[in-house]
């Protein structure tokens, strides 16, 4: 791993524990284990540290996102790409290193809780918007409202993204939850 990389991995881990404001580049750097001086090679500031973590989530989040195939969804693998997001947003390291900043710093500062929303609500409801949009045309889904949809179907993940729960326990009613959420909006092809 590069310094440059290190030093946003740290800073990551530091900032999602601290917060943005308690942490020093000094910090920064004695966790990376370089001088004040080695860090600003790669970063003209603490900003400039923050603004590549928030790159990289979003990058992550959109590699996460290419694989879920709209060509070919369906009621059983729609439920498994849900679930397959939420491990995503809960287990992954990085994501949850993140999302921890966002939650800390959204009370401190606007644009971060404008982050948070676009990040962890705006982006996910605007992607399950366009795939209900497509099942709709595809007449695969009831014509509904596509955006009211996928709130529905957001909303109880949304909410398991900032406590902790059994995950056995979790999953199954996530999983029952998405199952239901199909059942009453597919159209059924047997009538």
């Amino acid at each position: 791993m590069s310094t440059k990389e290190r030093i946003i991995e740290e800073a990551l881990k530091l900032f999602a524990v601290n917060g943005f404001e308690s942490v020093s580049v000094r910090t920064i750097a004695a966790a990376v284990g370089v001088r004040d001086s080695a860090l600003y090679k790669h970063f003209s500031s603490k900003q400039a540290i923050f603004d590549a973590i928030v790159e990289q989530s979003i990058e992550r989040f959109k590699q996460q996102y290419t694989k879920v195939d709209i060509k070919h969804l369906n009621s059983d693998n729609l439920v498994d790409s849900c679930m397959m997001m939420f491990r995503y947003q809960t287990k992954d390291p990085w994501i949850q290193y993140f999302r921890q900043i966002l939650i800390i710093e959204q009370f401190r500062n606007s644009k971060i809780a404008d982050l948070y929303k676009k990040i962890f609500i705006d982006l996910p409801i605007a992607g399950q918007k366009s795939i209900f949009d497509e099942l709709i045309q595809a007449k695969v889904m009831k014509d509904n409202d596509a955006y009211v949809m996928a709130m529905e179907l957001y909303a109880p993940f949304f909410l398991f993204h900032t406590v902790k729960e059994e995950d056995e326990t979790l999953e199954k009613y996530l999983r029952k939850h998405v199952e239901n959420f199909m059942s009453n909006n597919l159209i059924d092809t047997n009538e």
